[in-house]
């Protein structure tokens, strides 16, 4: 029985109640951070997803067209989910002279496109000149 001046205690001390509120503060923290890696993790998700359809719009099309570009690197930008996509593509020769290797990068926007920073995605085919 705690008792002040012979007064029954009924309820929380001041102690008991900032110890509940650090804890209650530490989980609403990684709640809320949790929430936050989730909803980052959708965005990239989302991102990569459209920058995956840039890059095989663009392979489909000189595929289908048979318009394979005759220089060594071509650029260019899509629509794509209401989002202007940038890509860059850079075409090796390989050994046999009919065939050449496609790298299509996909960027978010144009800056990192032109400081050549890590694209969205990295889409790698081969494809014949003819």
């Amino acid at each position: 029985m705690n008792s002040i001046s012979g007064f029954k205690s009924h309820g929380f001390t001041l102690l008991e109640v900032m110890v509940s509120l650090l804890i209650v503060a530490v989980a609403l923290t990684a709640l809320v951070k949790g929430a936050a890696e989730k909803v980052n993790n959708a965005n990239e998700l989302r991102d990569k997803t459209f920058a995956q359809w840039v890059a095989v719009n663009k392979i489909t099309e000189w595929r289908t067209f048979h318009t394979l570009p005759k220089s060594n690197s071509a650029e260019g930008e899509q629509m794509m989910g209401k989002q202007n996509w940038f890509w860059v593509a850079k075409f090796v020769k390989t050994e046999i002279k009919s065939i050449r290797k496609v790298i299509l990068s996909v960027y978010k926007d144009e800056e990192n496109k032109d400081n050549k920073t890590q694209p969205i995605i990295r889409f790698t085919t081969f494809m014949s000149n003819k």
